[in-house]
């Protein structure tokens, strides 16, 4: 099962034709973050949490902060610190 049919498993996934262009979008971030030019199986675990969080993030994209009835909510603005730990080592120093 590829990445796209893995992600249309779960719930609030977008469309096809804008889940691969996230998918595209995403991959390439991951490659510069990487600092390669090929991503491997070991780094769709990676990928598929940027594109979680990219597919989130368009769903309350231009909100800094929500206050409603005395409950506040706070979005994210950075990747989470697990996730840039498994970034931090798969990745490559550029030569």
């Amino acid at each position: 099962m590829d990445l796209k049919e893995k992600l249309k498993l779960r719930p609030g996934m977008p469309d096809d034709a804008l889940l691969k262009d996230l998918i595209e979008d995403c991959s390439q971030d991951l490659k510069d973050l990487l600092h390669t030019d090929i991503l491997t199986e070991a780094d769709e675990s990676i990928l598929k949490e940027l594109v979680l969080i990219r597919v989130n993030h368009n769903r309350v994209e231009g909100i800094a902060s929500e206050s409603f009835s005395g409950v506040s909510t706070s979005y994210l603005d950075d990747l989470p610190k697990s996730l840039r730990r498994k970034i931090n080592a798969r990745r490559r120093l550029p030569r």
